[in-house]
């Protein structure tokens, strides 16, 4: 009896260690698999980092080609206006050095300048982030070009190491080309997995003198050309890209500036301030003027008069450099001889998109530029090949000189008026998106006259750099739309430039086909030096919508659209006008031989050269 207990516990014990000897090994395999399962995970959160982090890195180049260079190119124009750089006919780094090759110190020491403005321009002074890619990747990046990284994403300020600036190529009264080094971090997490990217290299751009395209709205003088009145800016005014009169700004309730502004104060007054008028508390014996002209002193800190407040959201400058425009059209009526289209005399231009048939030999399905001068129809391709047409056969187009064109310069020029600009008819006329596009993709255009240019229909381009027009929404908010900025990613531009005369939107006209269609579409920067861009008939032509500008407008005075009731604001007669800025002009695009000024910009030619890479991985 005994001996069987004794068998029984034995029995029990064994059972007892086999089961904690399954327990252990069961316990140690789930722990080698939570291992291996943790291991993994972690495995594919490095992996998807890495993926992470190079793709953020390309993102970054993104950044750098297109709203880091429109901040460069506002930084350059800025250093040039004070007179910090130089121009384009000297060394622009090495200001009245006349040697062969700028000093490389003063070079270096001026783009340190350059470099700290431009840091500070960039915002959160470089950290761009962190971006939510899903719900558990975030992605950030930090830009130095002074050696200072910013604090971004949880990541602390810190200094690093980074060259100088340096000259690379060019010639003094030439484009020259320099470089800024950078330092870029691009950090990507998932989860508690987090992958740096250290990027080294240099950004090389390209300066000369700077067009007047650069311009969202640029006056001579800001006044009535017929009454030398002040032209108000009023809360229905809104600008997108820079500003500058040479004369005296005057503003009404809250008109917004999203780009510089500056002014002059040479014309005008002659003298820098600018003219207010108020509503609130104003015009009895015993309270301030409505009206009143408000110089430096009286517009710092703050640049208001009572309830008259204008929005200022990139400063402003009330001593800035005068900006002359040109008297004449030389340059152009010079390249129009040489290798584009030239007209002595009064034009008609027609322009439309097409793609080629069989008619042109090598050419069956590509796109072309059509273009009709005085009835004589051209078409331009992508190669810069022009043809034109004689009788039922295409020839290659030849200059003024009866040389056969090699390369088409984009230049359109009548010595005398343009009374009739167009592009293709809209299939539905109260309808502008039904316009079919006037320039092709990889059009760019300069139609100049050296008197009067009138506009009769809408103007597009095939590629819309923009998604909307800048606007007020319903509750008084700014909505300003998303624009490409980089030059080589959308190349349509187009200029129209008179130096003689006025552009005109064709309106109230006996001839109705040379009015525009209501809320007309002009896609294109307009100059018109010695007058203005105006509505036609502005004051006795009934109300026709708004002229929908994408672009600039460049004039000797502020011309007028319409008329409206000052109670109601309501239209009486001509036209509104809508201005939304193209982006691309900031980073240097300009329409073919479009006047110059004096003041160096960046041309839109940028490299962005990554000399070395290092990778950081942290959990």
């Amino acid at each position: 009896m005994k001996r069987a207990q004794r068998e029984e516990g034995l029995a029990l014990i064994s059972a007892l260690m086999l089961i904690v000897l399954v327990l252990g090994v069961v316990a140690v395999t789930a722990q080698l698999t939570l291992g291996n399962v943790k291991q993994t995970s972690d495995t594919v959160a490095t992996t998807r980092t890495l993926a992470l982090a190079q793709g953020g890195r390309n993102f970054a180049q993104a950044l750098l080609r297109g709203p880091v260079g429109a901040d460069l190119s506002d930084a350059v124009a800025d250093l040039a206006q004070r007179n910090v750089l130089g121009n384009a006919s000297t060394w622009v780094f090495s200001k009245g050095e006349a040697s062969q090759t700028p000093d490389p110190q003063r070079v270096a020491q001026n783009t340190q300048v350059l470099a700290a403005q431009l840091q500070g321009r960039l915002p959160g002074a470089g950290c761009y982030g962190p971006f939510i890619v899903s719900s558990t990747q975030t992605l950030s990046v930090r830009v130095s070009f002074n050696g200072t990284l910013p604090a971004c994403d949880g990541a602390a300020e810190e200094t690093v190491p980074i060259g100088v600036g340096r000259f690379i190529s060019g010639a003094r009264n030439s484009t020259q080309t320099y470089s800024l080094p950078y330092v870029m971090v691009v950090a990507a997490s998932q989860g508690d997995a987090r992958r740096t990217l250290t990027v080294n290299g240099e950004y090389q751009f390209d300066v000369g003198n700077g067009s007047f395209a650069r311009f969202a709205l640029l006056t001579d003088i800001h006044q009535n050309s017929s009454t030398s009145d002040e032209i108000y800016f009023t809360s229905d005014t809104l600008f997108n890209g820079p500003v500058h009169t040479n004369g005296n700004f005057a503003f009404y309730g809250e008109p917004w500036f999203g780009g510089a502004v500056s002014s002059s104060g040479v014309n005008d007054r002659q003298t820098q301030g600018a003219w207010f008028q108020r509503t609130d508390n104003c015009g009895r014996w015993w309270q301030p003027a409505c009206v009143a002209f408000r110089g430096v002193a009286a517009l710092t800190p703050t640049p208001a008069y009572g309830n008259a407040e204008p929005n200022f959201t990139n400063g402003v400058d009330w001593g800035a450099d005068e900006i002359e425009l040109p008297t004449n059209s030389n340059d152009q009526r010079g390249a129009a001889e040489r290798a584009g289209i030239y007209v002595d005399g009064n034009a008609t231009v027609t322009m439309t998109v097409g793609t080629a048939g069989s008619e042109i030999s090598g050419r069956n399905g590509q796109t072309f530029q059509r273009l009709v001068v005085n009835g004589t129809e051209y078409r331009a391709f992508e190669d810069e090949a022009l043809y034109m047409r004689s009788g039922n056969t295409w020839i290659r187009a030849r200059n003024a000189s009866g040389q056969e064109i090699t390369n088409f310069n984009g230049v359109v020029y009548a010595r005398g008026q343009i009374t009739r600009l167009a592009g293709p008819p809209r299939s539905a006329a109260s309808d502008p998106a039904t316009a079919p596009p006037a320039l092709a993709s990889f059009s760019q255009i300069t139609v100049a006259a050296s008197s009067h240019i009138r506009i009769t229909s809408d103007l597009k381009y095939e590629d819309n750099p923009c998604d909307g027009d800048l606007r007020r929404g319903s509750g008084g908010q700014v909505i300003v739309p998303s624009c490409e900025t980089d030059p080589l990613q959308k190349k349509n531009v187009l200029g129209i430039y008179t130096s003689g005369g006025n552009i005109l939107m064709g309106l109230g006209n006996t001839d109705s086909s040379l009015n525009v269609p209501r809320d007309v579409r002009i896609h294109a920067t307009l100059m018109a030096s010695e007058g203005q861009v105006l509505v036609e008939n502005n004051r006795t032509a009934a109300c026709n919508g708004k002229v929908y500008i994408l672009g600039g407008v460049i004039s000797k005075t502020y011309g007028a659209f319409g008329q409206f009731n000052s109670g109601t604001g309501q239209c009486t007669s001509g036209m509104q006008r809508s201005f939304t800025y193209d982006q691309r002009m900031l980073n240097g695009m300009a329409p073919p031989y479009f006047p110059t000024t004096q003041m160096t910009n960046l041309l839109p030619s940028r490299r962005i050269i990554q000399y070395s890479q290092a990778e950081q991985e942290r959990r």
